[in-house]
């Protein structure tokens, strides 16, 4: 009798065994096909990663779907110029803790105020936005559009845009821009 319970248990095991692995393989394959699908359904000037830092430039890329090509472009923008302003914010902030290492307390770089007003300079971002490459698709098996964008901002114009907004806080600003951190931006 307990042999026979010891091999019910058993079979019941393997069954529940048996019947996991089948949903597991089945996602993994429909996560690669996906992959496979996304990869190929971007355009060849779309880059991997959504932000990116070039000599002159800083670009960010979105995509966005809508059932209308024009309104999935401009949510495909939105979106790029809020992930712009977000990474400039976070790469200021990086410049300017590593910029304080550099030069310490006296250079002002660990001033509330300052702060503040760094955390604020990503607005210097929205009116120096330039569109770049778009472009839309169909998504298939749906009545969607998916809109692509790159958008930049020139560093140059953006240096100054943001030092202008950091006025009465140009000790701070200077040490920010001389430090080595800043060869980064």
């Amino acid at each position: 009798m307990q042999r026979i319970i010891f091999l019910v248990g058993i079979l019941g095991l393997v069954g529940v065994l048996i019947s996991c692995s089948g949903p597991a393989e089945m996602t993994q394959q429909q996560d690669e096909f996906q992959e496979k699908e996304t990869v190929s359904n971007y355009p060849s000037w779309y880059p991997q990663q959504e932000f990116v830092s070039e000599q002159s430039n800083l670009f960010a890329y979105a995509a966005a779907i809508d059932q209308d090509s024009a309104a999935s472009v401009d949510k495909a923008k939105a979106w790029a110029v809020e992930e712009l302003k977000s990474s400039i914010s976070d790469k200021l902030e990086e410049i300017r803790s590593k910029a304080l290492t550099e030069h310490g307390s006296g250079s002002e770089l660990d001033e509330a105020k300052f702060l503040m007003a760094l955390r604020k300079a990503k607005n210097a971002v929205e009116p120096l936005v330039q569109t770049g490459n778009t472009e839309t698709k169909s998504v298939g098996g749906y009545e969607s559009v998916r809109g692509f964008v790159e958008v930049s901002v020139p560093k140059d114009q953006l240096i100054e845009r943001i030092g202008k907004r950091l006025g009465g806080h140009e000790k701070a600003w200077n040490a920010m821009k001389n430090s080595k951190a800043f060869s980064d931006f």
